[in-house]
């Protein structure tokens, strides 16, 4: 399943973007699981010109990983 959100925006927009887009799955269609997403974003200056992104020593950064959100402890040991 593709969830596509068009036009320029602030990543806070797209977060809630997406954060409604899963809700509306959720609700519409009871889709309540999947195995992983990937998100593509494509980085501007605000303006519409791409830009690049860097780490602290200057090389080009391409994927950013993710084992899924934090967990606490409660989490673990049920509480």
């Amino acid at each position: 399943m593709k969830i596509k959100i068009k036009g320029e925006m602030t990543l806070a927009d797209i977060r809630q973007a997406l954060f409604e887009k899963l809700s509306d799955a959720e609700a519409d269609y009871a889709i309540r699981y999947s195995r992983g997403a990937t998100l593509y974003i494509n980085p501007t200056n605000g303006f519409g010109d791409d830009v690049v992104p860097r780490n602290t020593a200057g090389h080009k950064i391409d994927k950013i990983y993710s084992d899924g959100p934090y967990r606490s402890a409660a989490d673990d040991y049920k509480l």
